[in-house]
């Protein structure tokens, strides 16, 4: 029972974000039948939750696949696939400006399922070469992760993305590199999982699943990004690529390294994933943002992400753990659930807040490391709220009138209609708008085609059922935000206004 602690923290954490969710989406959405897609998303939640459990305590089926010879590694197929296939749909989630087509994305797969076999024989040049051998020893056991296992890995996995750059024209923009690169690790991840299901009777899918194929889609997104930026930049390709390949090794070596000894403090590999996950958020936001097909009413909406993301992978568990009691028996199934379900509720819970939170902002590359020093990269990435990009804003007069030479002409145009164009970062807050009005604003001496926007401290959104109280900057001149910024030198106050969604 004190196994399943950190599972069913999940559950009540899951609970009060969902709450918290709903509050934000409900007052930006127009409900559907069911009511706001938050509230879709818990009923699903608590449905995977009880319907497993239910079916394993009262169905009565239980070892009814087992003597069916092929059915166990059919099992470990299908399980391992899921993995893949979900990972590679978040992956187009974050990619909705110009989507891959199916063709290339399965030959990506295919091709990099086929090369993986390539890793023995540069494994074993590795070792016959340079006298690599495991033996227990830290420092020996290091060089052998990084060079025999990390770089042979990373250097077969790059096969895919670097024939997809060299012979197609599919990667017409950044993100396409991260994309294609995580198709091959996913690929990779594929093999293996089927391997180490067979071998571990299915006890491994909780590492598999957030541990290994995420670290193998980080890990060659290092490249990938090295590479997407120095084309964005006009760099060479080649010598980013190649350093970025030492790191991406390097990386993937440390991983291991915590894992190969049973007297490793073998924690590291996780607080490493954990952290490293700050890292693959940054180098994703900032290739989605240079996308040059970016339209703001295809922006992603992340806040739905975080449910997307739990409930997908905690199907795959779950689904799981039902397939163990129909291959063996209950007992079985509520092992692998107490080994598995601690650790796959904690770890769920903090990748899918983390790879929830995003700020798309046309143009701009943010920084990698994140703000607040190391110790913040052990804590989730957390950007809440939903974007507002593409909505239509309405302005009207506010109780309190502003005391500042750009109020008067802004008062006098009230109410006013406009749109939300596009994030702005100003200063390190992401949360500025670009507000186009329908009519321009007569600013004497500054440009009155645009505000910079921005809900008031008070408010973590700007709903579409009441008004609120909403930031007005003007611009001194006609803005220039192609990577993304407005430095506050350029901007004058304009008033406190109050707006609402339209």
């Amino acid at each position: 029972m004190w196994a399943l602690l950190p599972f069913m923290a999940m559950v009540a954490l899951v609970a009060t974000q969902l709450r918290r969710d709903h509050r934000i989406v409900s007052r930006i959405h127009r409900s559907g039948v069911l009511g706001p897609p938050t509230r879709r998303a818990g009923l699903v939640f608590a449905l995977l939750i009880v319907v497993p459990v239910v079916f394993v305590r009262y169905s009565g089926l239980e070892g009814i696949l087992a003597g069916i010879s092929w059915m166990a590694m059919t099992v470990n197929v299908v399980v391992s696939f899921l993995i893949s296939y979900t990972w590679y749909r978040y992956l187009t989630w974050l990619d909705p400006f110009a989507h891959e087509g199916w063709g290339w994305v399965l030959a990506t797969f295919l091709l990099g399922c086929v090369v993986v076999p390539l890793v023995f024989p540069l494994r074993e040049m590795a070792e016959s070469g340079l006298g690599l051998r495991l033996d227990g020893t830290l420092w020996n056991d290091w060089w052998y992760c990084f060079i025999a296992i990390g770089l042979t890995e990373e250097i077969v996995k790059l096969i895919p993305l670097v024939a997809i750059l060299l012979f197609t024209k599919q990667a017409d923009e950044p993100f396409d590199l991260i994309l294609y690169g995580s198709i091959s690790a996913l690929a990779f991840a594929f093999v293996e999982n089927v391997d180490y299901l067979g071998g571990s009777e299915l006890f491994a899918v909780g590492g598999r699943t957030l541990y290994a194929s995420v670290a193998h889609m980080f890990f060659t997104s290092i490249v990938a990004y090295a590479i997407a930026i120095a084309r964005h930049r006009g760099r060479s390709t080649v010598l980013a690529g190649a350093a970025a390949l030492l790191l991406a090794a390097m990386a993937h070596g440390f991983y291991d390294l915590w894992l190969m000894a049973p007297d490793r403090p073998y924690l590291i590999t996780l607080l490493f994933l954990l952290a490293s996950m700050h890292l693959w958020v940054a180098m994703k936001t900032n290739l989605v943002n240079l996308s040059p097909h970016y339209q703001e009413h295809m922006v992603p909406k992340p806040t739905m992400f975080r449910y997307r993301i739990i409930n997908a992978l905690l199907a795959i568990f779950l689904f799981t753990y039902v397939m163990k009691f129909l291959l063996t028996d209950r007992h079985a199934a509520q092992a692998l659930l107490l080994v598995q379900g601690g650790t796959m509720g904690a770890t769920l819970l903090y990748l899918a807040v983390s790879f929830s939170s995003f700020r798309f902002i046309p143009g701009y590359i943010g920084p990698l490391r994140p703000k607040g020093g190391l110790w913040r990269m052990l804590l989730p990435v957390t950007n809440w709220g939903e974007d507002l990009t593409g909505r239509e804003l309405l302005l009207r007069i506010p109780e309190k009138r502003s005391d500042v030479r750009h109020y008067m002409p802004l008062h006098r145009m009230l109410p006013l209609r406009g749109r939300l164009r596009q994030r702005v970062v100003l200063g390190d807050d992401r949360d500025w708008y670009l507000f186009r009005p329908e009519r321009p604003i007569p600013f004497d001496g500054a440009f009155g085609e645009a505000l910079l926007i921005r809900p008031h401290a008070t408010n973590d959104t700007i709903p579409d059922d009441r008004y609120v109280v909403v930031v007005a900057m003007v611009f001194r001149h006609t803005p220039m935000l192609a990577a993304g910024t407005a430095r506050v030198d350029e901007l004058e106050f304009a008033g406190y206004v109050h707006g609402k969604l339209g």
